[in-house]
């Protein structure tokens, strides 16, 4: 990608910051997720450092990008310019991402209809969880399915597991193995799908995880659950 694409100078490194007298910014990453988060102010005197950021973080052709502006303090229209045509450059290779957590943040976006273009979230967290699609694998063994779900909680994969576990239910007489330990599925969802896939007989499902809460809800919906090993726990 040419970095005059975006505008401006010099482009900072993964894991460095770029300060201006109003604004500072800083990347991390969450997995596959590229998280650049700006703190302070952005108008016309700022941009450039943001357009810089962005510009480093697009050419690392990340899974997903996430613009934190949970901690701005003032979001002009040249700093939602520069992230309309960041979301632009990005193209299908990486999901594009905003976390307008302030009200200094979620009003200009709001008001100028910029969120009609942009998908904003509210919370890091859920901004993350969005950004990667969840994957299901299935391994057969023996008289064993081992279900392995992975990855964020996006539209629609909730469906996913339910295909996925009445295909396993279907294949296999014997035991079934569900790991939703290193998946953002809600406890609801993951009950639900349980549920739904194994509507008569349960008695050989365990879902494997260390979420508490996850793990309660399974034992009030008389699902057997277990700690996956490894976890510590």
């Amino acid at each position: 990608m040419n970095q005059s694409e975006l505008g401006y100078g010099l482009r900072p490194r993964l894991g460095t910051s770029v300060s201006r007298p109003l604004l500072r910014l800083t990347s991390m990453r969450h997995g596959d997720v590229l998280v650049l988060t700006a703190a302070g102010a952005i108008d016309l005197s700022t941009t450039p450092a943001l357009s810089e950021s962005l510009a480093d973080a697009i050419a690392q052709r990340p899974v997903a990008l996430v613009v934190d502006l949970a901690p701005t303090t003032f979001l002009a229209c040249a700093g939602l310019s520069v992230l309309l045509t960041a979301h632009q450059l990005t193209g299908d290779r990486t999901r594009f991402a905003v976390v307008a957590g302030s009200r200094a943040s979620w009003r200009p976006i709001h008001l100028t209809g910029v969120d009609r273009f942009l998908t904003v979230h509210r919370h890091l967290a859920d901004a993350v969880a969005d950004a990667i699609p969840m994957v299901v694998r299935t391994v057969v063994a023996d008289a064993t399915i081992l279900v392995t779900a992975t990855g964020g909680a996006r539209a629609g994969a909730a469906e996913s597991l339910t295909e996925e576990l009445r295909r396993a239910s279907e294949l296999c007489p014997g035991a079934v193995l569900v790991d939703v330990s290193a998946c953002t599925l809600t406890a609801a969802d993951v009950v639900g799908s349980v549920r739904a896939a194994f509507t008569r007989d349960r008695r050989g499902i365990r879902v494997l995880t260390a979420d508490e809460d996850l793990r309660k809800a399974l034992e009030a919906a008389g699902i057997a659950c277990c700690v996956p090993a490894g976890t510590g726990r």
